[in-house]
């Protein structure tokens, strides 16, 4: 049977267990043996029956002391292992330290190949990026260049077409056919032109840019006043255009010839208002409002004549509307002539496109 001496030191040794382990950040197990604890105040009298008799036994021989002694120490020894035993499994540490470590450990052993691996990753996509940018460039100045061989090749040779196109619209000879499709020339030289002149933007083969723009803008100059001396010559081709002009009395109808000749005026002011305004045709504009001025005179002592029978001063104004418009015709003539000479001048100035 333990004695209470036993008793006091089991106790004794697992609370210093569970002081040690508090101490070393576990928790206790609140499971430890504390059944005998609570029980204290039950075996109080037991407690003071067994001082007495361990007063006894301390009169008892040293033989046997030593053999209790001996069986408390192992019994001790015991006690040690299962709370040993316990605590291990009971008490789990947390190592955050340890793991942080693994885990820069393990980050260090990587960064030895992830930078170099992503820095060499990075290099091939903006080496691939760059050289396909470069092709595409190649590609597209390639094409560029293609589409502008063909647009220079066709603009030179509307170019060349223009002294025949000067030529057309500088002479009477030909008829207002001709002149509308001369007009159609000279808008599909200018589609041209427009097309290169935005190909040329693009084009990095072209070395004396300022020239070639310089020379360019002077053919759009020289197209653009052909178009208007065309315009000038359609409207100029209804201004003071007379039929016959009867002076007998058998093919007079005052009323009828009173009305054509109010057309023929009111017609030409309105082409004359929109005749373009053209360097070489400005004497022959200023010219054609003081013509228009006198035939509207003319045609109201002409019409006189006739209502009073007076066919020998009628034909004298016929002459006269005839010479005014036959003046109006030469210096009509005249511009076109100054025209002529001046655009040939400026065509044999001009280069051919690059």
């Amino acid at each position: 049977m333990m004695n209470i001496r036993d008793y006091f030191l089991i106790n004794k040794t697992k609370n210093n267990k569970v002081k040690i382990l508090e101490l070393l950040g576990f928790e206790p197990d609140i499971q430890i043996d504390t059944y005998e604890i609570n029980n204290l105040e039950v075996k109080d009298k037991e407690i003071q029956v067994e001082e007495q008799l361990q007063n006894l036994l301390d009169n008892t021989s040293n033989l046997d002391v030593v053999s209790e002694k001996s069986s408390i120490e192992n019994f001790l020894n015991k006690t040690d292992e299962t709370t040993k035993q316990m605590s291990t499994e009971t008490f789990i540490p947390i190592k955050i330290t340890e793991q942080f470590q693994k885990v820069w450990s393990d980050l260090e052993s990587r960064r030895k190949w992830v930078i170099p691996s992503v820095a060499i990753t990075t290099l091939l996509i903006v080496s691939f990026i760059s050289l396909n940018t470069y092709l595409n460039y190649k590609n597209t100045q390639s094409v560029i260049i293609q589409d502008s061989i063909l647009v220079t090749s066709n603009s030179n040779e509307l170019i060349d077409s223009l002294p025949i196109l000067i030529e057309i619209s500088t002479n009477t000879f030909y008829s207002k056919y001709d002149v509308s499709n001369a007009s159609a020339n000279l808008q599909q030289i200018e589609s041209s032109l427009i097309e290169y002149k935005s190909n040329l933007i693009n084009r990095d083969d072209v070395s004396n840019l300022s020239d070639v723009e310089t020379n360019l803008n002077n053919i759009f100059v020289l197209v653009d006043e052909l178009d208007l001396v065309i315009t000038y010559r359609i409207l100029i081709s209804e201004v003071l255009v007379y039929g016959n002009l009867p002076i007998n009395e058998e093919d007079v109808d005052i009323d009828q010839l009173t009305i054509d000749l109010s057309s023929i005026i009111a017609q030409s002011k309105v082409n004359h208002a929109n005749l373009p305004d053209i360097d070489e045709f400005a004497n022959h504009k200023n010219l054609v409002a003081v013509a228009i001025q006198t035939a509207e005179d003319l045609h109201g002592r002409y019409l006189a004549a006739l209502r009073n029978n007076e066919y020998d001063v009628a034909e004298s104004i016929v002459s006269a509307i005839k010479l005014n418009k036959s003046t109006e015709v030469k210096a009509f003539e005249n511009s076109l002539a100054d025209f002529n000479s001046n655009s040939l001048n400026d065509y044999n100035n001009f280069e051919d496109l690059p």
